[in-house]
């Protein structure tokens, strides 16, 4: 048995450990959004993510649709280009351009976000929450439990409604649109 001293240098050189892969996770998705950009080539967004145990993949998938001209694609569980993304950002002069690949990185090591303090699934400020949609997916969900005969929780359930009906029915004109 290590003793405590011992323990708090392993410790120690976990958090170290943490650092460098955080770091290396963040430079090669800024460089791969470069390369993304320059050549048209996501490729490496799926190898990273393949090699990714142990971290959090969905924060990395984040990063990517928010800043690596990609979105995943769950049904293939690979990246395809986001050619609006593309199409949309200018660096250089362009995307598919000679040293484009560059401004990208410059920018994204400047202004990006880390991936790792990304919240998956976040809601985008520019995205509205759909409430009805959300519902209709957690129903998908109860279905497909249902199908496999996978165990269904619902102590609070009717608790837990009316603090959401209660959530709704207070929101404000401003605060929710009804479509």
């Amino acid at each position: 048995m290590l003793d405590t001293k011992a323990i708090n240098k392993k410790i120690g050189s976990i958090k170290k450990s943490t650092t460098t892969v955080r770091a290396n996770v963040q430079e090669v998705l800024c460089n791969v959004a470069g390369h993304a950009y320059e050549h048209g080539d996501i490729t490496a967004f799926d190898r990273l993510l393949a090699v990714s145990t142990g971290l959090s993949k969905s924060r990395i998938v984040r990063w990517v649709h928010e800043y690596g001209f990609a979105r995943y694609n769950e049904k293939t569980g690979t990246f395809k280009t986001n050619k609006k993304m593309l199409k949309e950002t200018m660096f250089g002069n362009g995307a598919n351009t000679d040293g484009s690949g560059n401004e990208v990185v410059k920018y994204l090591v400047d202004e990006s976000a880390n991936w790792y303090e990304m919240t998956a699934g976040e809601a985008s400020a520019d995205k509205p929450l759909d409430i009805t949609q959300s519902l209709v997916a957690l129903r998908k969900r109860i279905d497909k439990a249902t199908e496999k005969g996978q165990e269904i929780l619902s102590e609070d359930f009717h608790v837990a409604m009316r603090l959401l009906e209660a959530k709704v029915e207070g929101l404000t004109a401003v605060e929710i649109k009804v479509a």
